[in-house]
């Protein structure tokens, strides 16, 4: 399945809108389990980005593949440091629990560096 991408405005409507994209895009591709970790996921990091993004302009991109799928969150903030397993001591600084359940739901996750910020996380297909 091709890649799937959408812009967002970084306002107070992004994350239903997120949500609403990465529906559309794993509709009938992934179980209903993982299509509700998926829409919970891409709307915490939409979130995150709405509050560190410079210009409020954010993307997110979906691409199913044989045996899992692929959700990316970019913006235009400075971003943060990879963490794994964060703990309470991050979450304190991180300021809530975005981080958290994005690495205990992901099966993978990381960041990625350019002319924009991007978190991206993969969850199984099975």
């Amino acid at each position: 399945m091709p890649v799937r991408e959408r812009r967002f405005s970084g306002d107070v409507r992004a994350p239903s809108d997120a949500r609403r994209a990465v529906r559309e895009a794993l509709r009938g591709a992934v179980s209903p389990r993982t299509l509700g970790d998926a829409e919970l996921l891409v709307s915490e990091l939409t979130t995150n980005s709405i509050r560190h993004a410079d210009d409020g302009e954010l993307s997110m991109e979906a691409a199913v593949r044989r045996d899992k799928v692929r959700v990316r969150v970019c913006d235009t903030g400075e971003g943060f440091e990879t963490m794994r397993r964060p703990g309470k001591s991050d979450l304190e600084k991180a300021g809530g629990y975005g981080l958290l359940l994005l690495d205990r739901l992901a099966d993978d996750w990381g960041v990625l560096r350019g002319d924009r910020f991007c978190v991206w996380f993969e969850l199984d297909r099975r």
